[in-house]
């Protein structure tokens, strides 16, 4: 008992509670924000911005050219070169994502999606990956600085002018209200962490420095953040190309409109894991080559997860048509099957992948994450074509189970045979 509440005060001390009452306040008002955006739009209004969303989620998963994944890892790994490294990135991700920008227009006016508004929708976002890089970028520097608390605070400003500024803009313009609103939200959250950065006494102009990364140590960085881009990419690419397929090879914004729906809490659920990783990155990249250490912590995270995500996903599964009525009302009574479709792929992702996926990377074992997400990102594809061909929006639920429980396994064999196997783990 004495060493658990050791324990917890460790991480209270740390800032793991500020991090993880964030996500949880984040959360509640992101998924707030679904509800009320559900509510003033139209089925058909709601179905065209999710789909121009996920298009433009999908240009993000380019977000950077992945150097927020470098900055992350060699920035917690060498305090010392920290700004150094800060500077690289910027330089890299800012003009990657004028290029993604480019691209994105591009898209909006040569390929055919459903309708009108899904087009003017995409164009009206279409210089978004420019603020969230600068909001991400920021974020990555408190949590290398491990300035938890600024990091929180950070956060849960940009999620409430996110849900404030867009429900107004929803009210008032519609769909181009929420777009403008989420663009507000974002510059003025880029402004505030400036200061947070600043009132620490730390230089958050990372141009002015004369020293630069030797040639070798660039070669890694680009390296790292190529392997995370495509990793991260074909990973999310499960939770973006069902919505993305269900657009093109049904051409109905209805159904994606009841997809989308289904999906908001079984996806918002991944908040638990992930704001546990948020809090222990830096920590497992500085210990990534202490394999006594990386197991013993991933043995214990594991652990606490399948515990809280099989109580929680329980409850809601046994809840679930009560809860559906409850939140979304009359018109989307029909989600309950396909919501807990759903709920079982965050119980095993939850618990197994995302914990594993993360350590993988910490340890700098992206290599492997690449070659096995690949091959995962092209059966799933495959999967979807085929399964939303024959069972429409079930089958795109049933195809995204599959291929999280296959990843699964695949990611908790690898790193147990890394940590029974090596008495020290081998980083290249």
């Amino acid at each position: 008992m004495h060493g658990y509440l050791g324990f917890l005060k460790k991480i209270k001390n740390k800032g793991f509670f500020h991090i993880f009452s964030s996500s949880v306040i984040n959360k509640i008002i992101q998924f707030c924000s679904g509800i009320f955006l559900v509510r003033f739009l139209t089925k058909t209004e709601y179905g065209n911005y999710s789909y121009a969303q996920n298009t433009l989620n999908m240009f993000l998963l380019l977000n950077g050219l992945g150097v927020l994944y470098s900055l992350l890892q060699f920035g917690s790994e060498d305090e010392s070169k920290r700004n150094i490294i800060y500077k690289y990135g910027l330089k890299i991700g800012v003009a990657f994502n004028l290029f993604l920008c480019i691209l994105i227009l591009i898209y909006s006016f040569s390929v055919n999606l459903p309708n009108q508004e899904s087009k003017i929708s995409l164009v009206m976002m279409g210089f978004m990956p420019f603020l969230i890089f600068g909001f991400q970028f920021i974020q990555n520097y408190l949590r290398t600085g491990l300035y938890n608390v600024e990091f929180s605070k950070q956060n849960n400003i940009n999620t409430l002018l996110l849900f404030v500024f867009s429900l107004f803009g929803a009210v008032v313009y519609g769909i181009k209200g929420v777009i403008i609103g989420t663009y507000l939200a974002y510059l003025i959250s880029i402004i505030l962490g400036v200061r947070f950065i600043r009132s620490k006494n730390e230089n958050i102009f990372l141009f002015k420095s004369k020293k630069n990364l030797k040639r070798s140590e660039k070669i890694d960085f680009v390296k790292y953040s190529l392997y995370s881009l495509f990793n991260n990419a074909i990973a999310q690419l499960i939770f973006l190309i069902d919505i993305y397929l269900i657009g093109l090879l049904t051409m109905d914004t209805d159904l994606l409109a009841t997809y989308k729906t289904a999906t908001l809490i079984p996806f918002a659920l991944n908040f638990i894991p992930l704001s546990i990783m948020t809090f222990i990155y830096p920590y497992f990249a500085k210990h990534r080559e202490n394999k006594d250490w990386v197991k013993e912590n991933f043995k214990r995270l594991q652990k606490i997860l399948i515990v809280i995500n099989i109580f929680i996903v329980s409850i809601l599964y046994l809840i679930s048509p009560y809860l559906i009525q409850l939140l979304f009302g009359d018109e989307y009574s029909d989600i309950v099957s396909l919501f807990r479709i759903l709920l079982l792929g965050y119980l095993i992702g939850g618990s197994l992948r995302t914990p594993a996926g993360n350590v993988l990377a910490m340890i700098r074992k992206v290599k492997f994450l690449f070659w096995t997400n690949i091959t995962m990102g092209c059966i799933n594809i495959c999967l979807n074509v085929v399964l939303i061909k024959k069972f429409s929006i079930y089958g795109a639920a049933v195809s995204t189970v599959i291929i999280i429980f296959i990843t699964s396994i695949i990611y908790n064999i690898y790193i147990y045979h890394i940590l029974r196997n090596n008495k020290k783990i081998d980083i290249n």
